[in-house]
């Protein structure tokens, strides 16, 4: 790293940067300034300067910058490189967006996926990132609406999850008037049937465990599998009803806690499940009696375990919606575990967000954070200090709160909580001890702090010796001036 990289971030995250000084970083000598390009809001007139550059690799940057407008969007699906065109609807803060993408975007770059030629990524690979990836903009009302859309092009790739689709939406994708489509959804929802060669053939045992998960089971299979394989077989969509019933009383408690988890549950074997010894099987078969509803199994499904909260995929919406009124009734139960997905729609009314942001049950109010707009400031500041793997996602809440945070955090023992503390801008304590902090996030937020002397910061800057993630954090210092940015962009070799 060059003693100019840092200062050339420092200058892209300064919040009072003027429009001239920002398009400068757009030059290929400030490329180290093109990493932050995602990580803040900018100001219209900067992303069109972005979005007109004519090296895909300033794009790119921005393209996943959950703060861009629609119309920006748009523009970005539309990009002939295929790479721009897929961080903008699938780049890693693209699902963290405060309002969801518009369809269009999403059409540009699904619908482009099959006609692109000669790009980075082949159309599978596009396609894969775009609505099977970790960190898509495809949210559950989109895929239900993939499944009715005009081009056929987008009905036959809606097939590709077909089973979370209501039962109305998978019937008319079976009966579709384009042959492709009939096709996909069909070959979706036929399996093949294990065979005793394909189960030989396996090579390991998670192997075979996948199999007698997903195929259909000859009634011989299924009870040579049922002493190992009982818990992979709970959860394969196509037993026979009488299969479910053996399982039900099977010794393997995981395999009658997934069994629970099914929607096909006939009455009286939710009854037996309801009746359970294990705690666990009784709690998630006693919230859901039979016969069920498939998109509220579903809810309730995705909110059963210790810590859901914690699960990668949190704040997804569901592709079959369970309905908003089971929502609120969920919401005045005295079962936990559906006032946990009561928790997750994002719709609930300001009365019912204001209950269960003050529920007994510690899941129920982390999981309204990460999942309502509407969750209060202390209960966001909850949901980051107990769950790391989401802080980005709640940070970029505007009612996340930067003012007034507890001063007891400034010594906390994780970093991250500390670098809130030392970027506040009310922050009373001592700076000079968060400017030497061993994490560097700390001490980059403690030297950007309006709190920390100009002239600490134009020491910092003058020193080409003096730490780099102070420096960098002192580029993005408040006390700069438009002129002293220029200045110091002069120094740094990055033309007018």
């Amino acid at each position: 790293m060059t003693t100019t990289e840092p200062l050339l971030r420092g200058l892209a995250a300064n919040p009072g940067a003027p429009a001239a000084v920002l398009r400068r970083l757009l030059a290929p000598e400030a490329r180290p300034a093109w990493r932050v390009f995602a990580q803040r809001p900018f100001p219209d007139a900067f992303v069109d300067a972005a979005l007109n550059s004519p090296d895909p690799g300033v794009r790119r940057a921005i393209a996943s910058n959950p703060w861009l407008s629609d119309a920006h969007c748009l523009r970005l699906a539309a990009d002939p490189d295929d790479l721009v065109a897929v961080k903008t609807v699938a780049g890693p803060l693209v699902a963290e967006r405060p309002h969801p993408l518009p369809d269009a975007a999403l059409e540009l770059v699904l619908l482009g996926a099959g006609r692109r030629t000669g790009g980075l990524l082949g159309a599978n690979e596009i396609l894969g990132e775009v609505l099977h990836g970790l960190h898509g903009g495809v949210t559950g009302g989109f895929r239900r609406r993939m499944a009715t859309h005009r081009e056929p092009e987008l009905r036959r790739w809606a097939c590709t999850f077909i089973t979370a689709l209501d039962e109305g939406r998978r019937a008319a994708l079976l009966d579709d008037p384009d042959p492709d489509v009939r096709a996909a959804a069909r070959h979706t929802l036929t399996p093949a049937t294990l065979t005793a060669e394909e189960l030989a053939a396996a090579g390991s045992d998670r192997d075979r465990a996948h199999l007698h998960g997903i195929r259909r089971i000859p009634s011989d299979l299924f009870d040579a599998g049922l002493a190992d394989w009982a818990r992979y077989l709970a959860g394969n969509p196509h037993l026979h009803p009488d299969a479910v019933r053996r399982l039900a009383s099977h010794p393997d408690h995981e395999g009658r806690h997934r069994l629970a988890h099914r929607s096909d549950l006939t009455p009286d074997v939710a009854a037996l499940l309801a009746a359970d010894p294990e705690p666990c099987v009784r709690h998630r078969a006693g919230a859901e009696p039979a016969p069920r509803h498939p998109a509220r199994t579903a809810a309730l499904n995705g909110v059963d375990g210790s810590e859901p909260s914690d699960s990668p995929w949190v704040g997804r919406e569901p592709v079959d919606h369970p309905g908003l009124d089971w929502y609120h009734a969920c919401a005045r139960s005295p079962h936990p575990l559906l006032r946990r997905a009561a928790a997750t729609c994002r719709e609930l009314d300001a009365p019912t967000v204001r209950r269960l942001a003050a529920d007994e049950d510690r899941e129920v109010r982390l999981l309204l954070a990460l999942h309502h707009p509407d969750a209060p400031p202390a209960l966001l500041l909850e949901a980051h200090l107990a769950r790391p793997r989401h802080r980005r996602r709640l940070r970029l809440r505007a009612a996340f709160p930067t003012r007034g945070l507890p001063a007891a955090l400034a010594a906390h023992e994780d970093p991250e909580v500390r670098e809130l503390v030392a970027a506040e801008p009310e922050f009373d304590g001592d700076l000079a001890a968060l400017r030497a902090d061993p994490a560097p996030d700390v001490r980059r937020a403690a030297a950007a702090n309006p709190r920390t002397p100009a002239t600490t910061v134009h020491d910092l800057l003058a020193d080409p010796d003096a730490d780099p993630d102070l420096r960098e954090g002192a580029a993005a210092s408040p006390h700069l001036t438009g002129d002293q940015l220029h200045a110091l962009l002069d120094r740094l070799g990055v033309p007018r």
